[in-house]
Order: C-alpha cells, then sequence, then structure tokens
C-alpha cells in the first residue's frame, strides 16, 4: 500500500486561488471528505502482446497491443469490471484501490493493489509452420514461460510441457504462421446480484446503464441477465430507491 500525505492548507491555497473565494469556506466544506475510486492499469513493460485482455473486454476499452505497443485501458469506456485483470496470464492488469480523505489538518492518499483471482487458461493444442518461419525471435521475446527459444534465422524449437496457450507468439508472429487453441476457464467473480422489484419504480436507469444490454424491463420491473453480468455496478450505483444489490459471496 502507498500512502501520501500533503497539508490541507496546501490544497485549500491551491483550490482557492484557481476557484477563487474564500479559504474558510472551502475548509468547511472539505473537513468531512472522504472519496474513493478504483482504478485499472495495465503495467506496459510487462504487456506480452497476447490479445486476450482486448479480446475479452465487453466494452472494447482497451486498445489492441502491438510488437512496438503494449495494451491501453481506454478509460473513457472502462466500466471496471476487473475482467481484464482476470483473464492477464502474466498479471500485468492491476485493480487499484484509490482512497482520499481528511486527516489531522492533512488530505491522505491511499492507493492499495487489490488481490485479483485470475480464470485459468489451457492449451489444447499447438501447431507452427516452420518451413514459413523467417526466425525472427519476436514469439522468443513475448513467450512469458520461455517455452519457445529461436536461434535467430536458424532454429525454433517449443516445450509444450511450458506453454500455457496465452497465444502471445501467434499475436506477435509477422507471418502467422503459429496457430494456438486455448481454452480460457470461467470468469471467477465471485458475486451476486439482486433486484427487488418492491421497491423498483421502473424508471429503466439501470436499463440504459447497463453497457452490455442485459437489463430489460418486465411487468414486475426490471429482470437481470445474471448469466452475462459481469458486476460492474452501473445498475447498483445509478438506481435512485436502492432497488438493486451487488454483493461479495462468502
Amino acid at each position: 500500500m502507498i500512502t501520501i500525505k500533503k497539508p490541507l492548507d496546501e490544497i485549500i491555497d491551491t483550490i482557492s486561488e484557481k476557484v477563487g473565494g474564500d479559504n474558510k469556506s472551502f475548509k468547511g466544506i472539505l473537513k468531512n471528505s472522504n472519496v474513493s475510486e478504483k482504478y485499472i492499469c495495465i503495467v506496459p513493460d510487462d504487456c506480452i502482446r497476447c490479445n486476450l485482455c482486448y479480446i475479452e473486454c465487453p466494452v472494447d476499452a482497451i486498445t489492441k497491443p502491438t510488437v512496438r505497443k503494449p495494451a491501453e485501458i481506454i478509460p473513457d469506456k472502462c466500466v471496471k469490471c476487473e475482467i481484464c485483470a482476470m483473464t492477464c496470464p502474466v498479471d500485468t492488469i492491476k485493480v487499484l484501490d484509490a482512497n482520499a480523505k481528511i486527516e489531522n489538518h492533512s488530505v491522505v492518499y491511499t492507493i492499495k493493489e487489490q488481490d485479483t483471482e485470475h480464470r485459468t487458461i489451457k492449451l489444447n493444442n499447438y501447431h507452427i509452420d516452420v518451413e514459413k518461419c523467417i526466425f525472427c525471435g519476436l514469439c522468443d521475446k513475448f513467450c512469458p514461460t520461455n517455452a519457445i527459444t529461436v536461434e535467430r534465422r536458424k532454429s525454433f524449437d517449443i516445450d509444450l510441457n511450458k506453454c500455457v496457450g496465452c497465444n502471445a507468439c501467434a499475436s506477435v508472429c509477422p507471418k502467422k504462421i503459429i496457430t494456438v487453441d486455448n481454452e480460457l476457464g470461467e470468469l471467477p467473480f465471485n458475486k451476486s446480484i439482486s433486484v427487488d422489484n418492491d421497491v423498483c419504480v421502473k424508471c429503466l436507469v439501470c436499463v440504459e446503464e447497463c453497457p452490455i444490454n442485459i437489463i430489460k424491463e418486465i411487468a414486475e420491473g426490471v429482470e437481470i441477465d445474471k448469466s452475462n453480468c459481469m458486476y460492474c455496478g452501473r445498475c447498483e450505483g445509478s438506481c435512485p430507491v436502492h432497488a438493486i444489490e451487488i454483493k461479495n459471496k462468502e
């Protein structure tokens, strides 16, 4: 966990300078402030270009990685469902819990990495057309388990006992001669979602807010397709009568 402290008066002076107004008023507004936020980020140097986060993101909030450029989160599109973090085979996508609160005349910022359970990846089959291989070594460079050995311009070798089926080699291969047949396990959400239609007022804000369109209006209120829910919390956060609840499973 990272903790940073900054004097409250220094922050209030900055706000007052930018916005205008009296410091005492701002201090009164901020004295009980406590802000929490979740962030998802990709550690660029550790990205293996496997494309799995890009493929699995349900809202297209991740850029497609290239040999020269790692995958990146698009903040305006991200709904913080954590599917990318659960899917990343090398744990390079981090979920961070950030908090800012007023404490003893200081603003205390804390950032803590959240423990993320990962889904499984199973290798079913691997094929490379060696006759077309140019032995460039890109697959070797990005393989996270050192399963591939390439002697530049000479030879290719793979130890399938080390291969995890991540598809990085196939993604970066310039000749597209590698095929990886893999199987992704279930997403370990460990959460449940429920809607209380006795409380629901059928405003349908949740229907509008759902980024993957799995909430629909029914006679009693609304119905959520729980089998496809990604537990992003948009519906829960936007419901004006708190009729929707997401819980962690015990």
